[in-house]
């Protein structure tokens, strides 16, 4: 769990700081939670015993009052459970006197009498008689007859040991809470950092890639022009080689830092595509039409297969003429004299799909999986001249992702290669 705490991890301290975050986040809540539940719990179960008190008092005040005298000796009109003390009170000449009627004596009467004096519905407190809890009950009531003060009060025992249980459960559950916290706290920091360290690492693979590409070709121009500046008496038609290699691989070089940065701007999430109507058709034919000169040059045969209807879709067309070059490009790179490449269309009112066949060199099975990968290339040993930067794939995988579709390879070594597109209209 916590192997993601590895000291060479460059993010070790956002992983810490992230993962205090979110199990004090985590925390916090949990224990607000159960303090919610045991105040919630504790509020309930007080609330049904001062309930039970209320009627308790209720009760003996009606008792009383129905037959209008003392208990007898021996007889009581307590409630099994329930504790109390009522007495009558007398207003006589503007001095107020009280009697004792029955229950406990041995209370303070003028006490009870001043916190029930501002509560005409009771007044509910603990309190404790030797050590022992009491919830007590104190009412003031005025009836036809006279008025009478009431204390009446029971253990709270029950009522703690049940609140006790509930505290020591509630801390059993914290502490599986904690225990469940530090481990999502865990999972939420990796899967919070997750995308941030994938894209750090493309972006160092992706520099570390571009400055090996980019390495050769100014190796090259360099040497070259060292060659120039060891021979300044030399014409420029008696050096016209070495200049023609140095501006070989300027153009080759401009070529592959333009496709660098479309790729470093499409990481950067920054708007590229620009979606109206396209006319597939159209656009297919006219860029065959385009590329054919490249292909009979070559002695290779292009065409283009388009239904008789135009194919419509939403997309950026300039984006979907370079997807097509660089799909087209491929298949005349990787094929020899001789070769055959199909570009054929096929729409319906659900998608529509681009496929471009060559009978060519075809991709080994272990580099198919690769080929949409940054500086992957399909036959490291040809010449470098028809190599290729080895970002046209990825770049046509962008421009697909891009316009929400989907494109798959499929190859077989001295056979071929097809590669199929599918656009949403």
């Amino acid at each position: 769990m916590f192997s993601f705490l590895n000291r060479r991890d460059p993010f070790l301290f956002v992983r810490l700081k992230l993962l205090s975050i979110n199990i004090g986040a985590l925390l916090t809540i949990w224990i607000i939670l159960l303090s919610l539940v045991y105040s919630m719990m504790a509020n309930e179960l007080y609330n049904v015993l001062d309930s039970h008190l209320q009627g308790a008092a209720t009760r003996i005040i009606h008792a009383y009052i129905r037959n209008q005298t003392k208990p007898a000796s021996g007889q009581s009109l307590a409630i099994s459970g329930i504790g109390y003390s009522l007495w009558s009170l007398v207003d006589e000449a503007g001095t107020k006197t009280s009697f004792f009627i029955d229950g406990n004596p041995f209370v303070d009467v003028w006490h009870i009498y001043s916190l029930t004096v501002g509560h005409p519905n009771g007044y509910f407190v603990t309190v404790r008689e030797m050590g022992v809890p009491y919830r007590s009950f104190d009412a003031l009531v005025h009836a036809q007859r006279g008025s009478y003060l009431i204390r009446v009060t029971t253990p709270t025992g029950p009522t703690d040991t049940t609140l006790a249980n509930l505290f020591w459960t509630l801390v059993e559950v914290g502490l599986a809470a904690l225990a469940l916290t530090v481990g999502v706290g865990i999972w939420l920091a990796s899967r919070s950092l997750g995308p941030t360290i994938a894209s750090w690492r493309r972006q160092q693979q992706f520099v570390a890639d571009a400055s090996h590409e980019l390495r050769t070709p100014l190796a090259i121009i360099k040497t070259n022009l060292e060659v120039l500046l060891q021979n300044p008496d030399h014409t420029i038609e008696s050096e016209i080689r070495y200049l023609g290699n140095a501006y070989e691989e300027l153009v080759r070089t401009g070529s592959l830092i333009e496709d660098l940065l479309t790729l470093a701007r499409a990481d950067s999430h920054e708007p590229l595509i620009d979606k109206r109507s396209v006319n597939l058709s159209k656009l297919v034919t006219e860029t065959v039409e385009a590329v054919k000169p490249m292909a009979q040059a070559q002695n290779k045969s292009l065409e283009a297969l388009t239904p008789h209807f135009p194919c419509m879709t939403l997309g950026d067309m300039a984006r979907l003429r370079q997807l097509l070059l660089i799909l087209t490009d491929n298949a005349l790179r990787y094929s020899d004299a001789g070769a055959s490449i199909t570009v054929s269309l096929e729409c319906d009112t659900l998608h529509s799909k681009i496929m471009v066949a060559d009978t060519g060199f075809g991709i080994a099975p272990a580099l198919l999986p690769k080929i949409f990968d940054r500086f992957v290339r399909g036959d490291v040993n040809r010449r470098r001249d028809d190599q290729g930067s080895g970002l046209g794939l990825s770049i046509a995988k962008w421009i697909v992702d891009a316009h929400g579709g989907s494109i798959q390879a499929q190859s077989a070594l001295g056979k071929g290669t097809t590669i199929t597109i599918t656009l949403n209209p």
